[in-house]
Parts: structure tokens; C-alpha cells; sequence
């Protein structure tokens, strides 16, 4: 897992388009160079930027239509990163235009989208969707998920995961999650209650409390940042997660992104970004793992608010799993129960009772 340019096998090309590059942009810089996945074209309601981006990387077509760009032939999937309202449209487009589809967390902003996505792909079957959950594809996220299949933490007792990150260049960049339509709940909290649901499984209820913090309220954000969530699996065990976005930040000492197993043979503890983890196995010493030949992959261009390394990872594992005609994880139906769980911690929330999750018909 070393290094810049750390580029896996697909065993075929493929042909890619790219939709919204204010995040998209990290997979465009990411692919630069990749021997078998190569970027055809990018589009963004700003066409300067989307000509800029293509300049930059020796991209061969750009577009502020996706329309147009979507009437390319050499386009085998496409990459979705606009605003999260507006994923639902563009998937649509994307599978209409007979296009597989990579699509950013979350997958979508509401229960009926959900649906509504699920049916396409139900109705398709030759065409396949991959939730971007790009917390999954992380080092040390990968790394502790090797160790759960081994068979090394034995049974899961309890999870616990967390996204806690001082959102105030949001607050004061994004401009569009101020439109209406934008919760910070689907945007942020997609990651945490993701990758707990990867271990624990499907959830059967949610009891969830938020609020706003001081800096959202200073920022003029309007909606809450700051979540704390208890999740009841269908197994029987328990859960939980936290979401705070409204704080100033121990970057180099607390994590973004982390995930706590605590299992019958041993915890594993990954962190991110310091790409590190706790480890105590039965009958073993605890110790900390750092990953430290993963920094350049993950970190190659700005620093760690950049999302090039994981981009790459997870595009990798959607293409393999095309050319072996397998399922690319977390796929249409995974994802709905992401949306399905955050929609009833949305109500949870407003009711302040307990609620159950909608599971897949």
C-alpha cells in the first residue's frame, strides 16, 4: 500500500466522466497517470473550472452540461460529486443515458429518492451503482476490516464510530447548503452510521438527539451540527455514534473519522487522518500500528483536507468488480439502508422517541 501513484489492477480500461468538481476534482487528480482508468471528461455548472481542471490534468473534454457529457460513448461509468440535493437527478440521468454509476455519500438527500434509485437499479440489473463511502477505503479502515474477516476480534460485542471535524470553511464556503434542501445529518453523519452498520449490520431502531453549536449559529449555518445517536441492530446488539461539526479541532492528536471494535478476541481501534490504530488481540501485547508509507497516497496534494487516496481506492474497487461482473460494496441496496437508518434518526430527532428503520421491501 505504498506510495504515490499506488495504482492496483483493474484488468481492462475504462472510460470515465466526472461530474462536480469542487470534490470531484480529487479524483481527477488522483487517476492522473492510472494505466487503466482514464478520465475522459469532467463537467461543472462552472465551465471555467471544469476547462481549468481538464488544462491542468490533460483531460480530453470538458462540459458544463452533463446532458452533453453523458452522450459520450467512450464513458463507461460516471462519478457523481455535486451537491447532495442534486444527486438524485444526476443518478437518474447517469442510468438513463446507460451509464453505471459511482455516487459520493450520501447517496441521496430523502427516503422516497431512495426508493425511487432502487427501483432503477432493480429495473437494470446489467448496470451497477456504488455508494461512495470513501471512509471505508481509508487505510487504517482497511486494515481493521482485514483483521475482522481473519477472524482476529472474534465476535462483535459493541462499535462505536465517530466524524468530529471543524466544519467553518464549510460554513462559510459551501454557499449551496445554504439553498435548502442540505442536513449535515445526510452529509456527514453517512459516514459514521455507515461504517457501523459494515460490522453490526442492518439497524432496527435509533434513539438520536442533536442541537447547533455556537460556531454554526456565529457562521450563519442554519441547521444542526451536533449529533448523538444510539442504534439497537437487528441482532440484538447495540451502538453508537457521534457527529460534531462545531468545534475547534485536535487535528493532530484526535481523529475525523474513527471506528472502535470491541470484540470477544480482541479491539481494533482506526483512526483517520493520522492513518494509526490500537490493537490489543487475546493473549498479545496492545500496541499502536502506524501507516505511515500510506501518507503520500492519501496526502499527495493538499495536505489532509485533500480526498485523492481514498477517491482512488474506491473507483479501483468499482471498476474490478465491473470487469469480474461481481457487486461493487456498498451497492444500491446497502446504501438505501444507510438512508433508510439516517432518515429515522431525522425523526427520532424531531419526535425525541425512539424510532424504527424502514427495512428493504
Amino acid at each position: 500500500m505504498e506510495g504515490h501513484g499506488r495504482f492496483t489492477p483493474i484488468g481492462r480500461q475504462y472510460g470515465i466522466g466526472i461530474v462536480g468538481l469542487g470534490e470531484g476534482k480529487g479524483l481527477v487528480k488522483g487517476l492522473a497517470g492510472h494505466p487503466e482508468l482514464k478520465v475522459v471528461a469532467v463537467c461543472d455548472a462552472n465551465e471555467q473550472l471544469a476547462e481549468t481542471i481538464a488544462r491542468q490534468y490533460a483531460v480530453p473534454h470538458f462540459y458544463s452540461s452533463l446532458e452533453a457529457m453523458l452522450a459520450r460513448e467512450d464513458i463507461d461509468f460516471v462519478a457523481i460529486y455535486t451537491p447532495d440535493q442534486m444527486h438524485f437527478t444526476h443518478i437518474r440521468q447517469s442510468f438513463e443515458a446507460g451509464k453505471h454509476v459511482l455516487c459520493t455519500k450520501p447517496l441521496v438527500n430523502s427516503m422516497e429518492e431512495a426508493r425511487e434509485v432502487l427501483a432503477y437499479v432493480r429495473a437494470n440489473p446489467e448496470r451497477q451503482l456504488m455508494v461512495g463511502q470513501s471512509s471505508r477505503f481509508f487505510g487504517p479502515m482497511q486494515h481493521q476490516r482485514e483483521a475482522y474477516e481473519a477472524g482476529k476480534l472474534g465476535t462483535l460485542s459493541f462499535a462505536e464510530t465517530q466524524y468530529v471535524h471543524d466544519m467553518r470553511w464549510f460554513y462559510n464556503e459551501r454557499a449551496w447548503a445554504r439553498e435548502g434542501g442540505f442536513d449535515l445529518l445526510f452529509a456527514c453523519c453517512s459516514h459514521p452510521v455507515d461504517l457501523i452498520r459494515w460490522y453490526m449490520g442492518d439497524v432496527e431502531e435509533v434513539s438520536a438527539y442533536s442541537s447547533q453549536s455556537d460556531i454554526a449559529i456565529a457562521s450563519g449555518f442554519d441547521g444542526h451540527d451536533t449529533f448523538v445517536i444510539n442504534l439497537k441492530f437487528r441482532s440484538g446488539k447495540i451502538g453508537r455514534v457521534l457527529g460534531l461539526y462545531g468545534l475547534e479541532h485536535l487535528h493532530q492528536t484526535r481523529p475525523w473519522i474513527e471506528v472502535a471494535l470491541y470484540g470477544t478476541k480482541g479491539t481494533f481501534i482506526g483512526k483517520y487522518p493520522q492513518l494509526e490504530a490500537q490493537i490489543k488481540y487475546e493473549g498479545e501485547k496492545e500496541r499502536t500500528e502506524h501507516y505511515f508509507e500510506d501518507i503520500y497516497h492519501y496526502f499527495q496534494f493538499e495536505g489532509v483536507n485533500h480526498h485523492a487516496g481514498e477517491f482512488v481506492n474506491y473507483t479501483e474497487h468499482f471498476a474490478r468488480n465491473l470487469h469480474q461482473g461481481t457487486r461493487a460494496m456498498p451497492d444500491a441496496e446497502d446504501g438505501f439502508q444507510t438512508i433508510a437508518t439516517l432518515e429515522a434518526i431525522r425523526q427520532s430527532i424531531r419526535t425525541g422517541s425512539p424510532v424504527r428503520v424502514e427495512g428493504r421491501s
